[in-house]
This record gives structure tokens, sequence and C-alpha cells, in this order.
């Protein structure tokens, strides 16, 4: 038997919280939530249950940035997945909640299916954008901002991000913890004892991140963990 997926929602607004969280939950009966309205419940909450995988963050929470709260929850579970749900797709709100290392970007103006399939894309491993937020994410990579534009610079002779963030669903959620030890350069038989793996598992994985992210050396790598924001 298939066990819960627990998920955290953090939203002020409890009427939408809470009719949302119990239609997801009907919808999908391996959901369940867990509710809470801004950093001090959400903080008690992860610290109760320590299962939860997937926080789901309004970047609205009292009139306060919701982006706030990211960083007092990954510290109490550093490998916390983060779906930002709000009604802002500008570029600006964009931008600053890539750079958190989130794995989702939904608008609220999502269905109950639409917001399922991004939950489930998320748990396993893979990154979910809706729509409007790709389009701005493209615009935005497409602008070639100069070298000071952070995280959408685009000038000539770089990455192309976009690229760099297809790839990256491309990993497994294993390929994706073994990404970010790499990219903290941490060698491959440093990796396989903090992973409990074999150092020959952890060199195939290596090969295969080099051959999905199509990178070649070391140096790639720790730079295309930056424009993803798996790394500061």
């Amino acid at each position: 038997m298939q066990s819960q997926l627990k998920i955290l929602f953090i939203d002020d607004h409890s009427g939408l919280r809470d009719s949302l969280s119990f239609l997801l939950e009907k919808k999908n009966p391996l959901f369940k939530f867990y509710l809470a309205s801004d950093l001090d419940r959400a903080e008690l909450c992860l610290k109760s249950n320590p299962e939860i995988s997937i926080a789901i963050v309004d970047l609205n929470l009292n009139g306060e940035d919701g982006l706030v709260i990211i960083d007092p929850l990954r510290q109490i579970k550093a490998e916390l997945k983060i779906i930002i749900y709000t009604m802002y797709n500008d570029p600006i709100h964009i931008k600053n909640s890539l750079q958190k290392d989130i794995q989702g970007f939904i608008t609220k103006d999502l269905d109950a299916a639409e917001i399922e399939r991004a939950i489930l894309c998320v748990n396993d491993g893979n990154l979910f954008y809706c729509k409007e937020a790709k389009a701005i994410l493209h615009e935005l990579i497409q602008s070639k901002t100069s070298a000071g534009g952070g995280f959408y610079s685009c000038e000539e002779g770089e990455r192309n991000t976009e690229v760099i963030f297809k790839n990256y669903q491309m990993l497994t959620q294993k390929e994706q913890e073994v990404f970010a030890l790499l990219a903290q350069k941490k060698d491959v038989d440093e990796v396989a004892d903090m992973l409990n793996k074999s150092v020959k598992t952890i060199q195939n994985k290596k090969s295969l991140i080099y051959q999905k992210m199509n990178v070649k050396d070391r140096l790639e790598l720790v730079e295309a963990a930056k424009l993803l924001g798996v790394i500061i």
C-alpha cells in the first residue's frame, strides 16, 4: 500500500486554504494536508510532523513576503520541497522565488487537477511551473540582461538557462540529490558515504547527471547549479 504524501499548506486566507486542501484530499486519497497561516504555526507543524515533504507557500502572508519563511522551514528540514502558490505572476516575484531554490511556481487561478499535477511532479523530484511563469521566464531569458542581472543573465556565450531547467527536470530525485552534493564540490567518495551508497553507484549516477545536464566538467556543473538556485 502506497504511503501518504504529507503536505504543509501555508496561506493566511483560511477559506481558500481549507477548501482547496479538502478538495485535493478528496481528489487524491494519498494526499494528507497540514495547514498553517504563518511561520510560527508552520514551524510547529513541521516539527510535529517530520514526514512532511512538500510545503505550498503563499507569497503574501498577512501582508508580508512569504519567501522569508522558506529558510527557517529548511532549517528544520533541509530537503523540504517548496511550491509557491500565488496570485502574482510578474517577473519580479518569479525571479525572487526562483532564487530561493523552489521546486514549483503556480498561480491561484489553476484548477484542482493542475495543482494536483504540480504536487505529484514535484514529489517525483521534478520542477513544475505554470504556463504563465514559464512564459515570463522565457521572456527574461531572451531579454539578455547585463552581467549584473543575476539569475537570468544570458549574455552571449553564457549557458541557456531555459535548457538547464529542462535538463534538470530529466534528473530523478536521487540524481538531483547527487547533483546538489557534487555542486557543493563533494567528491564521489564523500557523496557515497553521505548517501550510504557504493562508490560505483555514485560514479554511475555522476556519469548520468553529466550526460543529462550536458556538462563536461565540475565547473560547468557548479555554474548550472547556481543558475538553478541549488547552490548560492
